[in-house]
């Protein structure tokens, strides 16, 4: 596959298609993470249209929202989806106990490498493709985000099918197909991660300003360079 040349093609392909391809070439080898944060449910509904057999994968770190569990079950019961829960090998207790109570403020890489990167990295080393749900228009650091994308040393095709979709596009979808949004986005959290490290955001900045606020941070390590 000229991974470059069909990622081109698909830049012209609804959000839809770009999917169905996915599922098409990778089967039962390609991984669907979801963090169930705002606006998630457009991929996840589409998901649910186009490869309701697979997983789902949720990243539960024991830092999450309470709404962003609740919102979970809601979308489970409305799109009939089939989640996996990937939890670290250390619960969130145990972790705080051992390196602080304030351990993300100080060192967020390691929370998040501990929380995020390793207990997910088993199914990253069994999948052919990844879907997720980066947008360009989220922040400077997914601005060049493309359809397909495979990096040096990695052996799987990263899948942004969303990645040309506007948040005006995004919530369009919702209100079109009937489907709810995170209940944090009310109060202008626009980018939902893990509780101590999320804040909502105000008029004018971008949706994931409210992310390691303060922080040179920008990114857990998972989709793009931290």
């Amino acid at each position: 596959m000229n991974l470059v040349a069909e990622s081109a093609r698909l830049e012209a392909e609804s959000p839809r298609a770009r999917l169905a391809w996915a599922v098409d070439r990778f089967g039962s080898d390609l991984l669907f993470t979801s963090s169930f944060g705002a606006g998630s449910a457009v991929l996840l509904h589409l998901w649910s249209e186009v490869a309701r057999d697979l997983p789902v994968v949720l990243l539960d770190t024991g830092f999450l929202f309470a709404e962003t569990l609740a919102y979970r079950d809601a979308l489970v019961a409305r799109l009939g989806l089939r989640v996996e829960v990937v939890r670290p090998a250390v619960d969130r207790e145990a972790f705080l106990a051992e390196h602080g109570r304030t351990i993300m403020q100080f060192n967020p890489d390691f929370c998040c490498q501990h929380n995020k990167v390793d207990p997910l990295a088993p199914y990253v080393a069994g999948a052919r493709g990844w879907v997720s749900g980066l947008r360009r228009d989220q922040g400077p650091t997914r601005a060049g985000t493309a359809i397909l994308e495979q990096r040096p040393d990695e052996a799987f095709v990263r899948v942004h099918p969303l990645a040309t979709l506007t948040l005006a596009e995004q919530r369009a979808y919702l209100v079109d197909h009937d489907l709810p949004e995170h209940p944090l986005v009310a109060r202008r959290y626009l980018s939902i991660g893990c509780e101590p490290c999320t804040r909502a955001v105000a008029e004018g900045e971008d949706e994931r300003a409210g992310r390691w606020s303060g922080t040179p941070k920008a990114e857990c390590g998972l989709h793009v360079a931290r």
